[in-house]
């Protein structure tokens, strides 16, 4: 009950007017457009500055690359889809002579880990892959006057170039062995469970200029042999190594 002299008044109701509302909507178009043209950035200054793979390549290097990125950054949010697409690109290379390349969504390293998680995923794609430009296929508004068929159109916006796709695939004189030991470096799919593989393959990304892949007849130990398969198959001659030796030196005792 309102004492004398005070009067009830309901609260204010938020004006939810036409013109209220677009400007509401307009304000967050423009946030979410410049949070974009500013990933963009980001993402094309990380492509540019990314070393690009050794000629010829070194396993070396790619494999302490792919260590560094999985210290810094294995439990970060976005590093489970990625981890298992680019472990798809090496598990899907083996075995096969020609080029087999991986095309993801930039927004997997714009939208996963920061802007530090996205320079050091781009770090260890360009020291371990070959980017393939001519598999990844511009953003073209449909006012652009352009032709559809020219595949080296680029839009240029605020950000940089906007791709569709971003393409990489491995260096052809990468062995098989050499892609093996690589994904031992990798966690395996039962620690990734939760995530799904990221981007998708193409399997037969070979250009005429590429030269035939020459693989390796012991493959993950022997061309029927799966990664998993050949660690433990790995495993298990290194213990009949160990206990031999073990036999070995009591016996000469």
């Amino acid at each position: 009950m309102a004492t004398h002299g005070e009067s009830e008044t309901d609260p204010p109701v938020p004006s939810t007017s036409p013109t209220t509302v677009e400007s509401v909507n307009a304000r967050r178009l423009e946030f979410h457009a410049s949070l974009a043209d500013g990933q963009w950035f980001a993402l094309s200054k990380a492509l540019d500055a990314a070393p690009g793979p050794c000629t010829p390549c070194d396993p070396i290097v790619i494999r302490a690359e792919v260590k560094r990125f999985l210290k810094l950054h294995l439990t970060k949010p976005g590093s489970g889809p990625f981890l298992l697409g680019f472990r798809a690109l090496i598990e899907a290379q083996s075995g096969r002579q020609v080029a087999v390349a991986w095309r993801i969504d930039p927004a997997l390293l714009t939208q996963s880990g920061g802007e530090g998680w996205m320079r050091d995923a781009v770090t260890m794609l360009s020291t371990a892959c070959v980017r393939r430009r001519d598999l990844e296929t511009m953003l073209i508004n449909d006012q652009d006057n352009v032709n559809s068929n020219d595949s080296n159109h680029e839009k240029e916006t605020p950000g940089g170039v906007q791709n569709k796709y971003l393409a990489w695939q491995l260096p052809m004189d990468l062995g098989d062995l050499d892609l093996y030991k690589l994904l031992m470096k990798l966690p395996d799919r039962k620690t990734l469970i939760r995530a799904s593989p990221s981007g998708e393959i193409v399997a037969n990304a070979s250009l005429p200029e590429h030269p035939t892949r020459v693989t390796e007849t012991i493959g993950f130990g022997g061309n029927d042999c799966s990664p998993s398969l050949g660690k433990r198959r790995h495993v298990c001659c290194m213990i009949i190594v160990v206990t031999t030796v073990c036999v070995v030196a009591m016996m000469t005792r």
